[in-house]
């Protein structure tokens, strides 16, 4: 019998490079995998897999009764599979929609997961709610880690610090990524100016969502006027993310709802200390050492972190990190993937 071939759902996401370094990791572990995109349905045969993600792409629509119909038609595709003898996993990157949840994203995502050989979660923590949410068994569920982006996001050499007029002795926080009401910029804005440290910079980095008032940063003053806080309104291209986390000595990340960070996991590929609350799975990536947690519920909390990373040691904090990103390697993640694939569920956490 031929080698089974992965039918990734997506291989390759301009948003996120995660299925492409997972597909990578697995190549190279002597598996096909192919990019399952418009026009696969009727590629995948017995014994092969069907990996999804995300699939609230496949199912939602912009009115409920076409996502009705759409769904209708992923959950037959499902059965059709099964009957097949296709195999079938997911890798539960969020529980629910980035849109929030609803009935109906429960009544598909419970059957999507009820179909599915085996589904993978990034963290212990996602893995437990999972089970919860859904009334899965546990040991269908495998918890198999975020991998590291090391060689994702070349340097193109471009001084960033230089672009905005930030010293070079000034101790540099970066929050990069898409801007909106759940990513914590107003509060981190806030604690920020709360410091009144002038040995210390803001850089403000990602395009605002649609109708997000980026006014509360100060655009129109500049320097020490504005306490230091820079702003790049833009998205920042892949091009240039490493050269603005190779600026940074420490990244900060305020969400106010978060399951998985891939912008934290991001900054640890980078060397840089995490500054976060502690949220769904972060406590499970920014480990002792490899930044500051703080508690969501305190209304100190962010400032006090802010404090705090910049008093870490620097070598002790490099030396964590870098055990950290071994944790995190992608072709360990793919070993206990192949197991999965293979019918064996691995009993040990890699993370």
């Amino acid at each position: 019998m031929s080698e089974p071939t992965v039918y990734m759902w997506p291989k390759t996401n301009p948003h996120n490079k995660y299925t492409d370094l997972l597909a990578r990791s697995l190549e190279r572990r002597g598996l096909r995998v192919e990019h399952y995109a418009k026009g696969s349905q009727f590629k995948p045969r017995r014994g092969d897999i069907v990996h999804i993600h995300w699939p609230s792409y496949t199912y939602q629509a912009s009115i409920f009764p076409l996502t009705v119909v759409k769904s209708l038609f992923f959950i037959f595709l499902l059965y059709w599979y099964k009957f097949l003898g296709v195999r079938l996993f997911w890798t539960i990157h969020n529980i629910w929609p980035h849109k929030g949840k609803s009935r109906w994203d429960f009544f598909v995502r419970k059957r999507l997961l009820g179909l599915c050989d085996a589904a993978f979660v990034l963290s212990e923590s996602s893995k437990r709610e999972a089970a919860e949410v859904f009334g899965a068994p546990e040991d269908k569920i495998v918890v198999t880690p975020h991998g590291h982006y090391d060689d994702a996001y070349p340097s193109r050499g471009i001084d960033i610090r230089a672009r905005f007029g930030i010293p070079k002795e000034r101790f540099l926080y970066l929050f990069v990524g898409r801007i909106n009401r759940y990513k914590g910029v107003e509060q981190l804005v806030s604690a920020y100016r709360s410091l009144d440290d002038s040995d210390a910079a803001l850089l403000i980095a990602g395009q605002a969502d649609t109708g997000y008032d980026l006014g509360f940063i100060g655009e129109g003053k500049t320097g020490d006027e504005a306490g230091a806080i820079k702003l790049h309104s833009s998205f920042v291209d892949d091009g240039e993310l490493a050269d603005y986390l190779l600026a940074a000595d420490a990244v900060v990340l305020p969400y106010r709802q978060i399951t998985t960070s891939g912008s934290a996991i991001l900054a640890l590929t980078f060397g840089k200390p995490v500054v976060a609350p502690r949220l769904g799975s972060l406590g499970e990536y920014v480990s002792e050492g490899c930044g500051v947690l703080y508690d969501p519920d305190d209304k100190d909390g962010l400032r006090k972190a802010l404090r705090d990373v910049m008093n870490m040691d620097r070598q002790k904090t490099e030396r964590r990190i870098a055990d950290k990103l071994r944790e995190l390697d992608w072709d360990r993640i793919a070993d206990r993937m192949l197991a999965v694939y293979a019918g064996r569920i691995p009993q040990e956490v890699n993370a």
